[in-house]
């Protein structure tokens, strides 16, 4: 494919693997200025250059994906800003197998000052595709413009199953231009879904089984600290497993519950068991693997656990200088005493 600059690009071969083959640049220092991007995410002017990296191959420029180009996806690609060229890699037939597992906060009713989500997928996702195929949208099916932030990279887990989406900060912090000048990226009052389509394409680049979506009320914002001195605690008797069930006064943010809360036993031993995360991301509960010892106990808990808004136990997300209750609180844990007995 040729376009008015007179540079070529195909799909080609390089070193055994797959590659877009960028011919006509000769003698040019050009490899910094050559970007690849998904089409579906440059319409929405949101769109990470697809990682990778370019090669020399004679007089032409290979570049090789650091993740395998999806089958049935277009491509971009632009030389210093200017689209040169835009390539559709070849559907599959194989059939769709990965699926949306969950969408947090799994709560009904979230702050305006809503700071972040969750999606998982069940297997392994591609990159460069989320701007694309993941937004919020009102009950009329219309984009909420501007409510999720624009990342030249996307916030995947190791595994690349849990995608982390992040409503605008700068909109959400009160003092900000972005805040004065556009609002909150939600309403008071104003239902809104979180949006996956089935267009979002996994690491082999099989679209979803199906798209995926969860529904919210907006309520008033989240303006305190976390505290866990509000939870109520069910603590089971000794000899048992028993979980200990802890109950939060508000939804946590479900990406850190799991790695903030942990307990010791007597001589300050970790207790082994399983931990779940209950409903709306309101309690949390520990099965041990062996019966409670007695004797004094702790649950402890991490300081950077956060609630929807992303306030912490040691700091507001979005503090009003003004109130001297908003100030840091430090960044130490908290230790919550309990005895089965």
């Amino acid at each position: 494919m040729v376009d008015r600059s007179g540079v070529a690009v195909s799909w080609s071969r390089h070193g055994g693997a797959d590659c877009l083959r960028l011919a006509g640049l000769a003698g040019l220092e050009l490899e910094a200025r050559v970007r690849i991007r998904p089409a579906t995410a440059v319409a929405l002017g949101t769109a990470p250059p697809t990682a990778g990296r370019l090669l020399r191959d004679g007089p032409d420029l290979c570049f090789l994906p650091r993740f395998p180009f999806l089958d049935g996806t277009a491509y971009v690609v632009t030389v210093d800003g200017a689209a040169v060229a835009e390539l559709t890699r070849a559907g599959s037939d194989a059939a769709a197998t990965t699926e949306v597992l969950a969408i947090h906060p799994s709560a009904a009713t979230v702050p305006r000052n809503l700071l972040r989500a969750y999606v998982w997928f069940s297997a392994p996702m591609s990159e460069g595709q989320a701007a694309g195929h993941v937004r919020l949208v009102d009950d009329a099916g219309d984009v909420l413009a501007g409510a999720l932030l624009a990342t030249d990279q996307e916030l995947w887990d190791a595994a690349r199953r849990r995608l982390t989406v992040l409503l605008d900060p700068a909109r959400i912090k009160r003092g900000l231009a972005p805040h004065r000048e556009a609002g909150y990226p939600l309403r008071s009052g104003a239902p809104f879904r979180l949006v996956v389509d089935g267009g979002f394409r996994d690491a082999r680049g099989r679209r979803l089984r199906a798209g995926a979506e969860r529904h919210y009320q907006v309520a008033d914002d989240e303006r305190r600290h976390v505290d866990p001195q509000a939870w109520t605690l069910r603590v089971p008797p000794a000899g048992t497993t028993a979980p200990l069930r802890v109950g939060f006064d508000r939804p946590l943010d479900h990406g850190l519950i799991a790695r903030c809360l942990r307990v010791v036993g007597p001589e300050d031993w970790p207790v082994d068991g399983v931990a779940d995360v209950g409903a709306e991301e309101r309690s949390w509960r520990l099965t041990p693997r062996h019966g409670w010892a007695p004797g004094p106990h702790r649950l402890v808990v991490d300081p950077v656990l956060e609630d929807l808004a992303g306030n912490s136990l040691g700091r507001l997300f979005d503090r009003d200088l003004a109130r001297p209750t908003d100030d840091p609180r430090g960044a130490r844990g908290v230790i919550v005493p309990f005895r089965p007995a």
